[in-house]
């Protein structure tokens, strides 16, 4: 049902002047008009494989800004391959909760030279972050929730929850040392209780005992009431 929603909305446009059966070019879809004008034009210009591909972003725009998603996405699907439609779509997709889509749109983008604006490139980072984190507490799956929260870090290394969810998922696979250096980095970005808790795990799985139990007792200045830290520390001997 979905592929005949654009279609139908164009047909229930007003029918457009009689010059309109002319080809029309990325300058009058980016010409001043009314959102109805914009959007049937930027969908139908003519031009360049790049100019068609930003008529249609520009027309999805219009789509989304009207919460318009499904029509927006059945769009640019018709439109075939290019950087531009895989940004908008891991747009269209990420407002729509499906992380999974749009982390592999938006990486489908920057395999294709897209380059994205600091805004896109959080986005970005929050849809890799979020398909990894449904991956290793939905699906538990963690070793290819590393491969998300890699992406996640290579567009924004400072993100905390990817910092975390990929030391989480490191010590699941058995890699302490791997995890203990992002968790490192996390607590100095200013990581919670959360970040020191996974690294006394890591800590001592390493054999580090001294560091394991200042940061079990890190976590309960912090969260008194942890048990699991308490239980830790009782377990190495050591006072709350």
């Amino acid at each position: 049902m979905r592929t005949t929603i654009f279609a139908g909305l164009l047909l229930a446009l007003p029918a457009a002047p009689a010059q309109a059966q002319l080809a029309f070019t990325l300058h009058d879809c980016l010409a001043d008009r009314d959102d109805d004008a914009r959007l049937h034009i930027c969908a139908i210009i003519s031009g360049t494989e790049e100019q068609k591909a930003h008529g249609a972003v520009e027309a999805a725009r219009i789509l989304r800004a009207r919460a318009e998603h499904e029509a927006a996405i059945d769009l640019l699907n018709a439109k075939g391959s290019h950087a531009l439609l895989d940004a908008e779509l891991g747009h269209l997709w990420f407002e729509v909760g499906d992380h999974l889509m749009a982390d592999f749109h938006f990486e489908m983008a920057l395999l294709r030279g897209y380059e994205p604006d600091r805004p896109t490139r959080a986005r970005m980072a929050a849809a890799a972050q979020l398909y990894a984190e449904e991956l290793q507490f939905s699906n538990d799956d963690p070793a290819t929730a590393m491969k998300a929260y890699d992406r996640a870090l290579a567009l924004d290394p400072d993100t905390l929850p990817a910092l975390l969810g990929r030391a989480e998922a490191a010590l699941k696979l058995g890699r302490p040392r791997d995890a203990q250096a992002d968790l490192d980095r996390a607590i100095g970005l200013g990581a919670d209780w959360t970040g020191f808790l996974f690294r006394a795990r890591a800590r001592q799985a390493l054999g580090d005992t001294a560091g394991a139990i200042a940061d079990f007792r890190r976590v309960l200045e912090d969260n008194p009431q942890h048990s699991g830290a308490r239980a830790a520390l009782a377990d190495l001997g050591a006072a709350p």
